[in-house]
């Protein structure tokens, strides 16, 4: 996958300023249990676990935007790891063929599921089930599951006449809750979820606002 030109015309979303920490803490403990994980395969399974956790209880774990990418849904601030991004949590190299290995900046699996505090116990054990799961899987047996027709990214695709024969990424964002049909109370369970997040962001905000002015 080409790397878009410049990554900062997606704008932030709630996975950063909101869920910084929790989602680095998440990306190093999923390259803890899958050492030299690939990259891409990283972006899958943090998609597919957004997935698991909507249809679960109606809002997504990292609460990042998804863009309809030839590959399938990417956040591009995961995808961004390949430039520093998430530094303080894990570190990138590259394997014989160039590719994009990941792998956890503290080795120490203990020390890692410490700094999982800010999770439940029961999302841990999802968390863990979907490592699970995927761990033995390539990255296309990923893309095959998200790119299934009845996938909200073929969804996108299709809806917005995307062709991926020119270019490898798009702005079109795949929103999570088109996961639910009309009505669905889950739909009004993630806006709750969203104002609540959005709300703590706008804390986030006035307060490192407030600690530079006093400086």
């Amino acid at each position: 996958m080409k790397q878009p030109k410049d990554l900062t015309n997606y704008p932030a979303s709630l996975g950063t300023t909101t869920n910084y920490h929790k989602n680095g803490v998440l990306l190093a403990y999923i390259s803890n249990k899958i050492p030299n994980i690939h990259l891409r395969k990283l972006l899958k399974i943090i998609y597919l676990i957004d997935e698991y956790f909507m249809a679960m209880r109606g809002f997504p774990l990292t609460w990042f935007d998804y863009y309809a990418w030839a590959k399938g849904p990417v956040a591009p601030e995961v995808y961004a790891v390949k430039n520093n991004a998430f530094h303080e949590f894990v570190s990138l190299k590259r394997d014989e063929n160039g590719k994009c290995i990941i792998n956890s900046v503290q080795p120490h699996e203990f020390l890692i599921y410490k700094e999982m505090g800010e999770f439940s116990q029961s999302e841990i054990a999802a968390i863990d089930k979907l490592i699970a799961e995927f761990k033995n899987k390539s990255a296309d047996d990923l893309s095959d599951i998200t790119h299934v027709s009845t996938s909200i990214w073929s969804k996108v695709v299709a809806q917005n006449h995307i062709s991926f024969e020119t270019q490898k990424t798009s702005h079109f964002q795949v929103p999570l809750p088109m996961l639910f049909e009309e009505g669905d109370y889950r739909l009004a369970v993630f806006e709750d979820a969203q104002w609540n997040m959005e709300y703590q962001a706008m804390l986030n905000e006035n307060r490192a606002t407030r600690n530079v002015s006093t400086r």
